[in-house]
């Protein structure tokens, strides 16, 4: 890789890059790319967010939803209708 990669190498290295993973040279070119380059600067941003959301896309809700908690409702009342039959 030459000292100022092109957009495909720093976005083939960016996981590593923001792991702190490549070798200080190599570091050293996508850090100067991405200060010159809003496209890759943007995929880095948009990388360093998935961590957070997905912490908060997959944390259950703090309540069940009016639709779901009737549907909940109407499918236990069906379940005790037909124990009773």
């Amino acid at each position: 890789m030459k000292l100022m990669p092109s957009c495909y190498e720093v976005q083939t290295d960016l996981t590593e890059y923001a792991e702190g993973a490549l070798p200080l040279t190599r570091k050293l070119g996508i850090w100067i790319h991405l200060l010159l380059c809003h496209v890759c600067a943007g995929f880095l941003r948009g990388l360093r967010a998935l961590p957070g959301v997905a912490k908060v896309s997959l944390a259950p809700p703090d309540k069940a939803p009016e639709a779901a908690a009737r549907a909940l409702a109407e499918v236990q009342a069906a379940l005790r209708k037909n124990q009773t039959h």
